[in-house]
């Protein structure tokens, strides 16, 4: 089926990161929410598209590869989407386990500031939450929840571990330069994450400059005008918008896949993107 009434879901985690749903459960549910389309954006992982790929081609689900990288630009947090990359490349490979390494040396900072608040978690309840996932910093707060610290999952965020919270440690893994670069070495389509989120639109031409290819326009925390806000931007700079629900699992009660209802014409505006750049 052709046409306005087919959906995609260009941003979803798996528990290959901080995700709580498996990538076959993730798979199924587009399934059964008839989706077009999905891609598998597991924060600097490519395990859960990998493990989602075989589960899909049985299904029919059409999935593209992708990763969420973690960039440090000018003192902000920045997310930059990979999609349709080479995810079989082993220097890309290699690349990405590098990654993963730095998220797990940022948890182990993360749990020795909680240490010094006085909070005895220990890095082996992390993991425990992680199991073979990318730490995050949603396994510390699950691990802050457990051990009874926090009631909240959200209130680990607001007490300890989010933007500005005393056991906070930014993400200085790479510049959104080499972020972008990492992309397209390796024949992806460049995507800044949930800029609205953000709040940093300033960033954006910097972006523009460094090759950025696009912007996340449709995000299950947007209104209506924040979407089109991001399509008008994306058009006066000249790239693709894509969109997703950015989906983690059921932390906030209910599974956001394909929640909000993104074109396909985004997932053929990517493929354009990426037949235009190589």
């Amino acid at each position: 089926m052709k046409g306005p009434d087919r959906f995609v879901d260009l941003h979803l985690h798996t528990n290959a990161s901080d995700g709580l749903t498996s990538p076959g459960e993730v798979v199924r549910v587009a399934k059964e929410k008839n989706l077009a389309a999905i891609a598998i954006t597991d924060h600097d992982s490519l395990e859960g598209f990998k493990e989602a790929l075989a589960i899909a081609e049985e299904t029919g689900t059409e999935i593209i590869p992708g990763v969420e990288l973690s960039c440090f630009h000018q003192g902000e947090d920045l997310h930059i989407l990979g999609y349709l990359v080479d995810y079989q490349n082993p220097e890309f490979n290699r690349e990405i386990a590098h990654l993963q390494v730095e998220r797990f040396e940022r948890g182990k900072r993360i749990v020795q500031k909680l240490n010094d608040l006085g909070i005895n978690l220990s890095m082996d309840a992390v993991i425990n939450f992680a199991g073979e996932g990318s730490v995050g910093r949603p396994h510390i707060a699950e691990a802050l929840v457990q051990q009874e610290y926090v009631p909240t999952y959200r209130e680990a965020f607001t007490r300890y571990i989010g933007y500005h919270a005393p056991a906070y440690v930014p993400k200085k893994f790479m510049s959104p330069e080499e972020g972008i670069n990492l992309i397209h070495l390796n024949g992806g389509v460049a995507v800044l994450a949930h800029p609205g989120t953000n709040h940093r639109d300033d960033l954006i031409p910097d972006l523009v400059g460094m090759g950025l290819d696009g912007l996340e326009a449709y995000h299950h925390s947007y209104a209506h005008h924040i979407t089109v806000k991001y399509i008008n931007i994306a058009k006066k700079f000249g790239l693709i918008y894509t969109g997703g629900s950015d989906c983690h699992g059921a932390r906030g009660g209910r599974l956001l896949i394909g929640c909000n209802r993104v074109p396909y014409e985004c997932l053929e505006n990517l493929k354009r993107a990426k037949e235009g750049r190589y």
